[in-house]
C-alpha cells in the first residue's frame, strides 16, 4: 500500500491500484497507518503548521460533503479516497511546502531575484564513428537504427548479425536526465552527470553487456528468457552487476566514495575483484571505494528510486549530501563554509520542479540554514 501511495502523489497509479487502495483504506485501523505514513514522510512540523492544516482540512471536508449530496453516481470508495488523497495535498501544500517568509533575512530576500531553473530532458548521443548529437526538446536525431528526441531515445529491436559490435554512448549533463530504450528492450531511466556505453545492437549467444560509466540510473532489464537465456550484465568502475530480468537502481558518481546498488524486483549478483553477493528485492548493496567491501541492508526501495519520479527524497541525509544532489540537478556549485552545517540531516520529500529557492527555504525552516547566491554558485553559512 505503500507503493500504492506513492504512485498516487507521483500520479502513476492505475484504475486497479487505485481502487485497491480505496478499498484498503475502508478499515479505520489502515486510515490511521495512512495518515502516520503521510506524516512521516512528509516530514511535517506540525507544531508550526497545525493551524493552517486543520483549516485547509475544514475546506476540503467540506467541498467533498457538498459534492457527496449533490451527486449520487460517484462510487463511495472514491469518494472515501478523495478525503484521503486531499490529506496528502494538505500535508503535500499547507504543510510541507509552507514557507515561513518572517524567517527569511535581508540577503535571502535578495535571493527571490535569482534565476536558476530545474533539470530538463536533455542528453549527447556519441555515435561509433564519434560525431556527437545534442538531443533535447529542439532537437531530433533518426537513423536506420536510432531515433531520439527531446524525451527518449530508442534503438531498433533485433540482433547484431555480425561479431563486429559498435558502440554508442549517450551522456546526460548537469542539470539533466534522459530515458533511453536498448536494442533488446531494456529500459534506462539517465539521472543528472551520467554517462552509458552500450551496443546499438547485441550479439546473440552473448552476455548483453552495458557500461555505467559514471552517475546514476535506473534499469528495467529484458528478461533472459526473450534473449534465448543470454544474460545482462552492467559494468561500471568498481563492480560487476550480472542479471536475468530485474529491475534496479546503481549510483556510482565520480564524486562519491561508494557505490550503491538498490534492487527492486527479480535477482542480481554483484561483484568485483574480492567479494561476490546476492540482493533480493528491498536490498541494497554499498560498496567501499577504499576497503571494496559490500555491505547489505534492507531498504525502502520507493524513497531511494524517487528521482525517477520527479522526486527528492530524504531520509535523515546530511546536508552535504543533500547539496550534492541539488548541485547535479540545478547544475549549480555549492559550498558549505560552516562546517557544522554539513551534517545537519534533513528528512523530507521535495518536488524536482520546484525553484531551488523553494527547495532551500523548505530546508531552512528546520534548519535556520543561511545561504546567499553568487551568480551560479551558492553559499551556504
Amino acid at each position: 500500500m505503500k507503493k500504492y501511495i506513492i504512485k498516487y502523489i507521483t500520479n502513476r497509479i492505475t484504475e486497479k491500484e487505485l481502487e485497491a487502495l480505496c478499498k484498503w483504506l475502508d478499515k479505520p485501523e489502515n486510515q490511521s497507518e495512512f495518515e502516520s505514513y503521510i506524516k512521516d514522510y512528509h516530514d511535517l512540523n506540525l507544531a508550526t503548521l497545525k493551524n493552517d492544516v486543520d483549516r485547509a482540512y475544514r475546506n476540503v471536508k467540506h467541498k467533498i460533503d457538498t459534492e457527496k449530496s449533490a451527486s449520487k453516481v460517484v462510487p463511495f470508495y472514491r469518494t472515501k479516497f478523495i478525503k484521503y488523497a486531499a490529506a496528502i495535498l494538505i500535508f503535500a501544500t499547507s504543510g510541507y511546502f509552507f514557507l515561513n517568509k518572517n524567517n527569511l533575512s535581508d540577503d535571502q530576500n535578495k535571493n527571490n531575484s535569482v534565476s536558476i531553473k530545474p533539470g530538463t530532458n536533455k542528453a549527447t548521443l556519441t555515435l561509433a564513428n564519434g560525431a556527437k548529437v545534442v538531443l533535447d526538446n529542439e532537437a531530433v536525431y533518426q537513423d536506420e537504427e536510432i531515433i531520439g528526441d527531446g524525451t527518449e531515445i530508442v534503438y531498433k529491436t533485433g540482433k547484431n548479425k555480425t561479431e563486429i559490435v559498435e558502440y554508442n554512448y549517450l551522456t546526460i549533463p548537469r542539470g539533466g536526465q534522459y530515458h533511453a530504450i536498448l536494442s533488446d528492450g531494456t529500459e534506462v531511466w539517465l539521472n543528472s552527470d551520467s554517462q552509458l556505453k552500450y551496443p546499438v545492437s547485441f550479439v546473440g549467444g552473448k552476455v548483453r553487456e552495458v557500461e555505467l560509466v559514471y552517475g546514476e540510473a535506473y534499469f528495467e532489464v529484458s528478461k533472459s528468457n526473450e534473449h534465448n537465456g543470454d544474460a545482462f550484465a552492467l559494468k561500471t568502475e568498481k563492480q560487476n552487476i550480472t542479471v536475468l530480468g530485474t529491475a534496479f537502481n546503481i549510483k556510482a558518481y565520480r564524486d562519491e566514495t561508494e557505490v550503491f546498488t538498490t534492487l527492486v524486483e527479480g535477482s542480481i549478483s554483484i561483484s568485483n575483484k574480492n567479494h561476490k553477493k546476492l540482493l533480493s528485492p528491498g536490498q541494497q548493496s554499498k560498496l567501499s571505494h577504499s576497503t571494496g567491501d559490500f555491505d547489505i541492508y534492507p531498504i525502502e526501495v520507493e524513497e531511494e528510486i524517487s528521482w525517477r519520479n520527479g522526486l527528492f527524497s530524504f531520509n535523515n541525509k546530511p546536508l552535504k549530501d543533500i547539496m550534492k544532489v541539488l548541485s547535479r540537478w540545478y547544475d549549480v556549485d555549492i559550498i558549505i563554509t560552516n562546517n557544522e552545517m554539513k551534517n545537519i540531516e534533513f528528512t523530507g520529500v521535495l518536488n524536482k520542479q520546484q525553484s531551488i529557492l523553494k527547495i532551500l527555504e523548505t530546508i531552512q525552516n528546520t534548519n535556520n540554514m543561511i545561504y546567499t547566491f553568487n551568480d551560479r554558485n551558492l553559499i551556504i553559512e
